[in-house]
């Protein structure tokens, strides 16, 4: 998967050029750049335009980094946990209590938010 394949790109914390993460992920620049601007835009990735370089943003990094260090039979629901689906449709945005979220894919995605008191977290899945 492309985005999983960004955050680990991203996840060492320094400055990328758009030409490295155009090489690493396959994907033309100036799609890479409409990406980058909406990672930049939610938050995810802090972009640099002078230089055109980009890096993850330190609280994304740490989720990123706890979910891949976490097994599965010990992320196990606790009660207080808020789950829910989201599918968002081909080249649209929604708004969701005051956040922004665009699909820039040409499919439809399917968002799986997991909410509890210390981690919001929120998957990705490409449907076909």
């Amino acid at each position: 998967m492309k985005l999983e394949k960004l955050l680990s790109l991203l996840s060492d914390n320094v400055w990328h050029n758009i030409a490295e993460i155009t090489e690493a992920l396959e994907i033309p620049q100036d799609k890479i750049q409409r990406i980058i601007e909406f990672l930049a835009e939610a938050d995810l990735v802090q972009h640099s335009p002078q230089t055109n370089q980009i890096k993850i943003n330190q609280n994304w990094k740490t989720l990123y980094i706890n979910q891949k260090e976490t097994s599965p039979e010990t992320r196990a629901q606790p009660d207080n946990t808020a789950v829910g689906t989201i599918i968002i449709p081909p080249q649209k945005t929604l708004v969701i209590q005051c956040t922004r979220i665009t699909n820039l894919t040409e499919n439809s995605l399917e968002l799986e938010i997991r909410i509890n008191k210390k981690l919001n977290e929120i998957a990705i899945n490409e449907i076909k």
